[in-house]
Parts: C-alpha cells; structure tokens; sequence
C-alpha cells in the first residue's frame, strides 16, 4: 500500500508521538500490535489543530507532569504479555476484564491498557466499537493507519458518528458516552446516531448504576459544554429511569451553568475560597471534588415551593432517593442535603441586614462548603453585591466571623468548672461561640466568667 506524502507525515508523526510515551523499549511490543483508543484519537486531533508543525513530545510528552493513557490491541495472551512486561518494569499490573482479556500496566504518570483482538482481523474489532471517531487503529508493525470506518473524515468534521446502531445495543452506556464524548471533544452528534441513541434510549435502564453515574459526573466535570450534552441526553430519554423528574425544560440546567460561570468570575476574586472548592469531598485524593457537588445540587434544585416545608422536604427525600440509585457517596449526598437545606436560609439573610450572629451561624453550618453555598446561592437569583462581604469575610483566614477562634473547648471547660461530661457541653460550647461573635466576649478569662454563670443558670 503506498501512502500518499501527508499520510505518510502524519503517520510518521503519530509514530513519534507514540514511541516518545511508550514507558518500554518498542521491541517489547508482541507481534501483531496496534495503538488504538482515545489517546490514538487525540493524537490525530492534535495534528489537526496545527501542532504536527513541531515536536510530538511538546503535546503531554513524558516529560509534562500530566498523566498520559495509551491503549494497546493485540492477537495473543495480552494479560500474559502485561503481566510480564509490568514485572519488568516493576509497574502495578491489573486484570481488568479476564472474559474480553483486558490488562493495564500502572506507572507513576502512565497506564497502558492492552485488549485482545476482538474477530480475525483489527479491521473486524474496530468494526465492533461505538464511534467512527474512536475506530482508528495505527499497525505497529507495518507502520499504517487503519481506519475501516470513516473516523479521519468525521474527525475533520468533528462528527461524532455511530459505527452501527446494533454496537449500541451490544453495551447500552455507549448511548450516554456518545453525547459525554461529544462534549469532551466539542463534537456534534449527527442526525442519524441521535435517532438511534433516542430509539434505544430505555435499554439504558438496565446498564449498572456506577456506570451510568461515572458518564454523568464527567458530563458536569466538562462545563458548560457538558452540561448543553446532558441537556440533550435528558431530551433524548436516556436518563428517565435515573433521574425521572430532570426535563430539558428544568430550571436545574440554567443554575448549574450560572454555577460555572460565577465560579470563573469569582475565581480570581476569591482564589482561596474557589480552591477550596477543588479539593475532594473526602480525604481521598482520588474523590470528586466540592464544586461538582455544587453543579448537582444547583441541577437538582427545583426553587418551586421552596416556601413550603413539606414540599422541601418531599423534595429532599427524592433527591436523596435519585442520588442512592446512582450510587452517589454519602459524602457527596451529604453536601448536597447540606446545601439544599442552608440555600433558603441565606436567601432570606440576603435579603435583610443579618446580625454577626446569624452571619457566624451561617459559616459555621455551611463551614468548607460556604463557597459552594454562595455560588449556589448566586445562580438560583440571589444579589451577588449582597453576597460579596460574605464572600470576602470567608476569603480572609483571619476574620473573627467566617473563620471563628473558640476561646474555649470542652476540656478547658470540664476542668475550670470540674464538671461530668454530658450534652450541656456542646451547648454551652454554641452559646459561647455566639457571645464571642456578638463581640460580647473577646478574652478567654471572659469566657471563662461566661460559663460559670451560664452553669449556675443551669443548676437554678
């Protein structure tokens, strides 16, 4: 096969990019390989969008801090072949699928996943996937690009294409992961594969809930751009068996975009409180972090009723319910109740002139989620000039209300009054905080006056 001269650059160049990542010397490589996947079609994005121009390893090259993926197919054993290699390297090494025969070798800025071939040929196995963007395949061994499918010209196009509608049906995620892709790429889905996806659309009742829930969360972790595909995902059907009271119509869609938006104007007024917002929900690195947490609830916010008790309460108790069927954290459920519960209460103190008790009240409460508090707050009408002293007391580490210093703890207490524990601790520990945030208080010897005589109130 001859290849013309820009097919030969550009797998020249893919070729380059390929073997600067690749964690081993290419020899190690079994026979009859072909780099496939994402990276492959990120790769040849790249090209497109002008870098081909330069040096391969300047786009996340090894020497960058980001984590680089590459995906690998071959004809025979790749578990053993991973097993070995990753032994070699002294990697981390996981089965991920043992049926399809799928391996990942770990390293520190790298993973590399390797499948078997699926059919005779690599051209029968990139027949079989989803999208014509993600059927690219480059011969190791050969040195061509196999594109069976069309991918190249829907690329161009930034198409994203069916393969056929029954590779949908074969893995129904594939229906959701459709519009995820297209956001992540800045791609539109064509015509036909919205039909298919929309024809298909209840087969995706029966996909596994973290499955579902990991294609949604990084629909909201993709912006704007994702949120405008998750729209059209909810129009398509797919997600009336998971969350059936989200509609395209939803008020939820535009708060979670002004969730986004707020959070870029703000961030280079309040860089401390947003990056707050970054950070895991949980002590594991590995956690979504508070802001996404802050998207979902302002998607799942219906401001209908929010005067009334019981409709809150009913609606709580939906959410709750939606978020346990797709296997949310309680961590992130937790944070999502929170800010639901606590969004009324600082509407209606933007709407008066608060005392420095309430305004400490409020942080307390809210406490590393005020930020996403406030945002919410924003994107659900709130005045963001009333919102800014807020903001800019949080903002700062050392103001007395946002961030208040006890004077006092519950041993300190048990000590000076040489009393039992018992509930009237933490009690008293409250109305100690409120005095100090009233300004009633200021000294630790003041404090300590404070609870002698509110102990003695107690005992009368």
């Amino acid at each position: 096969m001859t290849l013309s001269p820009s097919e030969a650059l550009l797998t020249k160049w893919l070729l380059t990019y390929f073997y600067q990542r690749l964690p081993f010397p290419q020899e190690w490589l079994p026979q009859k390989s072909y780099w496939v996947g994402g990276s492959l079609r990120d790769a040849y994005l790249a090209w497109l969008q002008g870098r081909a121009a330069g040096d391969p390893a300047r786009d996340g090259g090894m020497e960058s801090s980001a984590s680089v993926d590459l995906d690998l197919m071959c004809a025979v054993d790749p578990v053993g072949w991973a097993a070995a290699v990753a032994r070699r390297l002294g990697a981390g090494f996981v089965v991920l699928d043992p049926e399809r025969q799928i391996a990942r070798i770990v390293l520190a800025k790298l993973t590399v996943d390797v499948g078997l071939q699926a059919g005779s040929t690599p051209e029968e196995d990139l027949r079989q996937r989803d999208f014509t963007c993600n059927a690219l395949a480059l011969d190791l061994q050969r040195e061509q690009l196999l594109d069976p499918t069309g991918g190249q010209a829907d690329i161009r196009q930034s198409r994203m294409r069916m393969i056929h509608p029954d590779n949908l049906s074969a893995d129904p995620v594939r229906l959701l992961r459709g519009y995820r892709q297209a956001a992540q790429l800045g791609f539109g889905l064509d015509p036909a594969t919205q039909e298919a996806i929309r024809e298909r659309a209840p087969l995706l009742a029966n996909v596994a809930a973290e499955r579902v829930r990991a294609e949604i969360v990084a629909l909201l972790e993709a912006g704007i751009p994702g949120l405008a595909h998750l729209q059209a995902a909810v129009a398509a059907g797919l997600l009336q068996a998971w969350l059936p009271h989200l509609k395209p119509e939803s008020p939820g869609f535009p708060q979670a975009q002004a969730v986004w938006e707020w959070a870029g104007r703000w961030r280079p007024l309040y860089p401390r409180t947003l990056a707050e917002l970054a950070q895991p929900l949980t002590s594991s690195r590995e956690g979504r972090g508070r802001l996404l947490a802050v998207v979902l609830a302002a998607l799942l916010w219906d401001p209908a009723g929010t005067e009334d008790s019981v409709l809150l309460t009913r609606t709580a108790e939906r959410v709750e319910t939606e978020l346990e069927r797709l296997r949310f954290s309680r961590a992130e459920m937790r944070a999502i109740q929170k800010l639901h519960h606590l969004l009324p209460q600082l509407q209606l103190l933007l709407t008066d002139s608060p005392t420095p008790a309430q305004q400490w009240r409020l942080y307390q409460q809210a406490g590393s989620l005020f930020g996403g508090l406030a945002l919410l707050a924003v994107a659900t009408g709130g005045d963001p000039q009333k919102l800014e002293s807020w903001l800019k007391r949080y903002e700062d580490p050392q103001d007395p209300l946002a961030h208040l210093v006890p004077l006092l703890d519950g041993r300190d207490l048990l000590h000076s009054l040489g009393a039992k524990p018992g509930p009237w601790v933490g009690q008293l520990l409250q109305d100690l905080q409120e005095a100090q945030a009233w300004g009633q208080i200021q000294t630790r010897a003041e404090a300590l006056s404070f609870a002698r005589r509110w102990r003695g109130q107690q005992k009368d």
